[in-house]
């Protein structure tokens, strides 16, 4: 994937193709029990990291996936808040 990412467009893909849920791993289990999936950014789908390197990419959110994710969950934090009357805090 390339690192000029669409997030708009990943995120109505999204939304078209798993309508019931958020890209939110409590939500998909409830919404699709009947599928798994995971997203890997180590090298090899690991699932540890076992070089500096690794641990590194890992903590800096490397993944164009991981950049999307976050800024959907971010998104959905300040929705919720405004909503509840908190502002986007």
């Amino acid at each position: 994937m390339s690192s000029d990412l669409d997030r708009d467009l990943l995120s109505a893909l999204w939304q078209r193709q798993y309508s019931k849920g958020s890209p939110i791993a409590h939500e998909l289990r409830t919404a699709y029990g009947d599928r798994w999936v995971r997203f890997h950014s180590l090298p090899g789908s690991k699932r540890y990291p076992e070089t500096e390197d690794e641990s590194h990419r890992g903590a800096t959110g490397h993944s164009p996936i991981e950049s999307w994710h976050q800024q959907y969950l971010d998104k959905t934090r300040q929705a919720t808040a405004a909503r509840a009357g908190r502002g986007s805090s």
